[in-house]
């Protein structure tokens, strides 16, 4: 059963032949390019009982309309443009699954995905978020995008070293990728959404808060594929360092530990955090603004003080500030 074949106020959560109701959120602004391929994946899944919601979040390149026609069975919900972290919560709001996937509009899954997770999740109810490993898809050098070979399933087993009460790997690096992830709606409503204030960086806060409620498992086969854009967001200097941000509140609003006792060592979180800050400081550095540069090194020392490449650049870059290099 499809969700286009559900009544419009069927209960959350229902589906056909026992089979849990999944539902796909697709938050997409501007994505015609792209939408269709994703969907098609979707579509190309052995699993029956599936709604697929697409949150048009204020396109200007006709994604809705393109999607309706091509794809009627997919529910659109429109908004202006709000961001992608508001667009996934309108999504929540509007999924009627049991289960909660998300995928970003320029990325896909490979078959056989929502199977593998939708079984694990049965047969370990002690998960709440099941995530898989994925591939990187990387343009030609013409710039087009080739289909991506299907790597090898590994069926039945888990990455043991990403799995669990996962909220100490998270600190030291943002090991789950949003569009592999199955969550349990309990758990996405304990959460409760997104943080549209973080322009970047939300979903790494999302993984974050849901390591504090539940065990976390990674799938050892590969599922899905992450479309590299040369130039997006991803790969820009950003005016925050959203990431550090993410890292920090976690600190400070509940510390080291996992809720099982495990910790990260505090050695390891000031590499993390040294290394957060020089990353942001060379994008500003050598594209962006020597003043953000300058306080990002600054930051790195308060971590680091022995990193005598902090305090070279953090010189460099005070010095190109005030001679006007770019600074802003």
């Amino acid at each position: 059963m499809n969700a286009a074949d559900l009544p419009a106020d069927a209960p959350r959560g229902t589906a056909a032949a026992g089979l849990p109701l999944v539902s796909v959120v697709i938050p997409a602004y501007n994505a015609a390019d792209y939408v269709l391929e994703a969907i098609a994946s979707v579509r190309a899944q052995d699993y029956a009982a599936l709604e697929i919601v697409l949150v048009d979040d204020g396109s200007q390149d006709g994604t809705a309309e393109l999607v309706r026609a091509a794809a009627p069975e997919v529910r659109i919900v429109r908004q202006d443009n709000a961001g992608v972290a508001a667009a996934r919560n309108t999504g929540l709001r509007a999924a009627r699954g049991e289960l909660i996937c998300f995928l970003d509009a320029d990325d896909g899954w490979f078959p056989g995905k929502l199977a593998a997770q939708v079984a694990y999740l049965r047969a370990h109810p002690e998960v709440g978020l099941v995530y898989h490993r994925w591939l990187v898809w990387r343009p030609d050098a013409d710039g087009g995008y080739r289909p991506p070979p299907r790597p090898q399933v590994v069926d039945g087993g888990i990455n043991a070293a990403r799995s669990g009460w996962i909220y100490p790997q998270l600190l030291l690096d943002c090991i789950v990728h949003t569009s592999t992830v199955m969550i349990r709606r309990e758990i996405a409503e304990a959460v409760g959404g997104f943080d549209p204030e973080l322009k970047n960086g939300e979903d790494y806060h999302y993984w974050l808060c849901a390591s504090r409620l539940c065990r976390i498992d990674q799938l050892a086969g590969v599922y899905s594929f992450y479309r590299a854009v040369p130039g997006s967001l991803t790969n820009r200097p950003k005016p925050v360092n959203y990431e550090y941000l993410v890292v920090e509140r976690a600190l400070r609003e509940w510390g080291a530990a996992a809720p099982d006792g495990t910790r990260v060592a505090p050695r390891a979180l000031a590499r993390r955090l040294t290394k957060l800050a020089m990353d942001f400081g060379y994008g500003h550095y050598h594209g962006g603004s020597p003043r953000l540069a300058a306080q990002a090194y600054r930051t790195a020392l308060r971590h680091d003080p022995l990193r005598w490449r902090a305090a070279v650049y953090w010189l460099a870059a005070s010095l190109k500030a005030l001679g006007g290099g770019g600074g802003r």
